[in-house]
């Protein structure tokens, strides 16, 4: 079978989603882009940081987990930002994992801020300028972060 019949198939089969079928197109543009995912990130990151400030580091290290899964989900739904997403990922978060596993408070602080300063960078690199992350001055409110 040739990869045009092949394509045909699939353009013609429906998925439920529970309550409709929705075909494999319908489904590819509900996928998030970072217009959707960075703030999740942000969110994510605010709790990342003062979990760790709190030493809950089993908290912190979640959120960073949860916040590298949504850089991953990212990568897969942009490829135009993959290669910068990938970098950032091995250069600029993973030192803050490590931190987190070595429970150094001194460590991550320095780590966060060189995560921040990347992540700005970015911005900058790929034409949005006018997208500056900061870290809000207090503990995010949905949270009772001290450790158990």
């Amino acid at each position: 079978m040739d990869e045009e019949r092949v394509r045909e198939i699939v353009r013609a089969m429906v998925f439920s989603n529970g309550k409709q079928d929705m075909a494999i197109e319908e489904i590819a543009k509900i996928q998030p882009g970072l217009g959707r995912l960075m703030p999740e990130i942000g969110h994510r990151t605010w709790k990342l940081f003062y979990a760790a400030e709190a030493l809950n580091w089993p908290n912190a290290l979640y959120q960073w987990k949860e916040t590298r899964k949504l850089f991953e989900i990212g990568i897969l739904t942009r490829p135009k930002h993959a290669a910068a997403m990938e970098e950032y990922l091995r250069v600029s978060w993973a030192p803050l994992g490590a931190a987190i596993e070595d429970e150094s408070w001194g460590s991550f602080r320095r780590a966060f801020r060189a995560a921040v300063g990347a992540a700005n960078a970015w911005h900058v690199k790929t034409h949005k300028p006018y997208i500056r992350w900061k870290l809000p001055d207090h503990p995010p409110p949905d949270l009772d972060l001290k450790p158990r």
